[in-house]
């Protein structure tokens, strides 16, 4: 008896101490979330921003450069001369070398079509339905491209013609696949000086079927003699065929 009330005193504290402290659950025995409580989230990290605040676009083999995007548009101080550095127009002047010495020689719509690829408005062109004779020359170096009795009236809004003036592809105007704005198409340059006139296309009339679409601002109707008619369009022939730049003279 005397040993039991020694060890009474203790076992009753210990258990008042236990009776005392928190009940803590096991990690595995948590209790579910009630709808009072809110999960905690780590906050995500926004990625790099653009100066317009736009998030960047990932880095990846998936992400690579747009092929549908402009390149920059070239300086003025930008080597155009594909003529060749001996090259000159029909009254012997030099032709221009950079896009600066060409902007000065044109005028701004001939600059904008010619040298960086633009488009005259549908039906504003000067020679769109134009039927006088005579022969139609690149606008920057005077090349003969193309003849009255080749052209047609078209639909389309801008001088349209069967054949170029040599009538052969890739003779005096250049033909080069175009994919630009997501179109499949094929552009046409005078050879000589690399010159934007327009595209191609194969819905022209008989008997070439085919369409030459060529702005008006890219070219300069040089006209025939009064009185010469349609003979002009047949010395044009003659001369292209012969090698010439111009049509034989009466």
């Amino acid at each position: 008896m005397q040993a039991l009330n020694r060890f009474l005193p203790p076992l009753i504290v210990a258990a008042l101490i236990a009776a005392a402290l928190p009940v803590v659950p096991a990690a595995d025995d948590d209790p579910p979330a009630t709808s009072s409580q809110t999960k905690k989230t780590t906050p995500k990290t926004p990625g790099p921003k653009t100066a317009q605040g736009q998030q960047t676009p990932p880095k990846g083999p998936l992400f690579g450069p747009n092929p549908g995007a402009k390149p920059p548009m070239p300086t003025d101080n930008a080597a155009d001369n594909p003529a060749g550095e001996d090259a000159a127009d029909p009254f012997g002047e030099p032709l221009p070398k950079t896009l600066q010495e060409w902007r000065s020689r044109l005028t701004a719509e001939q600059f904008q079509i010619t040298r960086m690829k633009g488009t005259e408005r549908a039906f504003t062109g000067k020679y769109w339905k134009t039927e006088t004779p005579g022969t139609y020359k690149c606008v920057c170096c005077g090349e003969p491209l193309f003849t009255s009795g080749d052209k047609f009236l078209s639909e389309c809004g801008w001088p349209a013609f069967s054949a170029p003036i040599d009538k052969k592809a890739n003779g005096k105007v250049a033909e080069t696949a175009d994919f630009t704005f997501g179109m499949r198409r094929v552009e046409v340059t005078c050879r000589k000086c690399g010159a934007h006139l327009g595209h191609v296309f194969n819905d022209g009339p008989p008997p070439t079927g085919i369409r030459y679409c060529i702005n008006s601002a890219s070219i300069v109707l040089d006209e025939a003699k009064p009185g010469a008619g349609k003979d002009a369009d047949a010395d044009a022939d003659a001369g292209a065929a012969n090698g010439g730049d111009d049509a034989p003279k009466k």
